[in-house]
C-alpha cells in the first residue's frame, strides 16, 4: 500500500491548536464570516438548533470616508443542496446612522444540507455573521471537505515548513494537482456540547481499494470550530491514483461512530 506524505505539522491557519491522540473535548459547530466588503463562502451544516446572528455597522475609515457616513449592505443565506432555499440577510440596506442592521441574536432550525453565504458587491459596511450550534443538538460530522494550498515545487518538498503553507478556508476545490497540498476537513460537535473523547482515521479510496490511511488530527480553527483535519502532500509516486477519489473520515465521539466522506480528482 502506497503511503501518502502527511504533514506532521498544523498546515495554514496560525496559531491553532492540534491534538494527535484521542482526548476528551468539547465541540461545538461554528460558522462565522465577518468584513467591510462583499464575500461568498459555501460550508456543510450538520443540521438542528442554531444560534443565528448578523450585524452591520459603519466602518471605521476615517472622519473623510464616504463609508463612514453611509455604508450599504445586503446579502443572503441559501441551503444549494439537497433542496434550495433562502434567508435574506438584508436587502440594499443604507446605514447612515449609529443605529446598526441586525438579525438576532436568536435560535432558529436549520435542516442539514450545504449552504452558501453571498454578501453582495457592493456592501461597504462593517458585517460579521455567525450561526453556531446550541446544546440541543446531538453529536455529528460534516461532510468531509478538501482545501488546497499554493503549489509546491518538486525541490521544495523535502523539509518544507508546516507554516508556510496557506489554505483558502473560503475556496473549498474539487480537484487538485500532484503539486498542490491538500488539506481535508469536516466540522464535528459532541453531544449536547458535553466534553466527550474523540478520535479518528482518514482513509484515501481510489478504485474501490484503500490506498492510504493516516490518524485525523482536532484542531480549533479560526472560526473557533472543532474540526478533524489531514494535511497530505503528495509524493510523484502518486500518480497512479489521478483520476476520481473518495476521502474518508471514520471518527469516534464518544460512544457513537461516525462515518463521514467526500469526493476529488486528482490531477496531473
Amino acid at each position: 500500500m502506497n503511503k501518502l506524505v502527511v504533514c506532521r505539522m498544523v498546515i495554514a491557519i496560525s496559531g491553532i491548536l492540534a491534538v494527535l491522540t484521542a482526548a476528551p473535548t468539547f465541540a461545538a459547530e461554528s460558522h462565522f464570516y465577518s468584513a467591510t466588503h462583499g464575500l461568498s463562502a459555501s460550508f456543510y451544516v450538520i443540521g438542528g438548533r442554531y444560534d443565528i446572528y448578523v450585524y452591520a455597522k459603519r466602518p471605521i475609515a476615517g472622519a473623510y470616508a464616504p463609508e463612514s457616513r453611509s455604508c450599504m449592505f445586503g446579502g443572503n443565506l441559501q441551503r444549494v443542496w439537497p433542496t434550495h432555499d433562502v434567508m435574506s440577510l438584508g436587502s440594499g440596506i443604507t446605514i447612515s446612522t449609529i443605529v446598526p442592521h441586525k438579525i438576532g441574536p436568536g435560535t432558529i432550525t436549520v435542516p442539514a444540507g450545504l449552504y452558501a453565504i453571498y454578501i453582495s458587491a457592493l456592501t461597504t459596511c462593517d458585517w460579521k455573521f455567525v450561526l453556531n450550534s446550541t446544546s440541543e443538538d446531538p453529536a455529528g460530522i460534516t461532510p468531509v471537505t478538501m482545501f488546497k494550498a499554493p503549489p509546491v515545487n518538486k525541490e521544495a518538498r523535502i523539509g518544507i515548513l508546516g507554516d508556510q503553507l496557506r489554505f483558502n478556508a473560503l475556496d473549498p476545490a474539487a480537484s487538485a494537482s500532484l503539486n498542490e497540498p491538500v488539506r481535508f476537513y469536516a466540522q464535528f460537535r459532541t453531544d449536547h456540547d458535553k466534553r466527550e473523547m474523540v478520535s479518528g482515521t482518514m482513509q484515501i479510496i481510489h478504485d474501490g481499494k484503500i490506498v492510504s490511511t493516516a490518524p485525523l488530527k482536532y484542531v480549533t480553527d479560526e472560526q473557533s470550530a472543532t474540526v478533524f483535519i489531514a494535511d497530505v502532500m503528495w509524493k510523484p509516486s502518486d500518480a497512479k491514483y489521478l483520476g476520481k477519489n473518495t476521502m474518508k473520515f471514520i471518527v469516534t465521539i464518544g460512544s457513537a461512530e461516525f462515518t463521514s466522506d467526500g469526493e476529488f480528482t486528482l490531477t496531473q
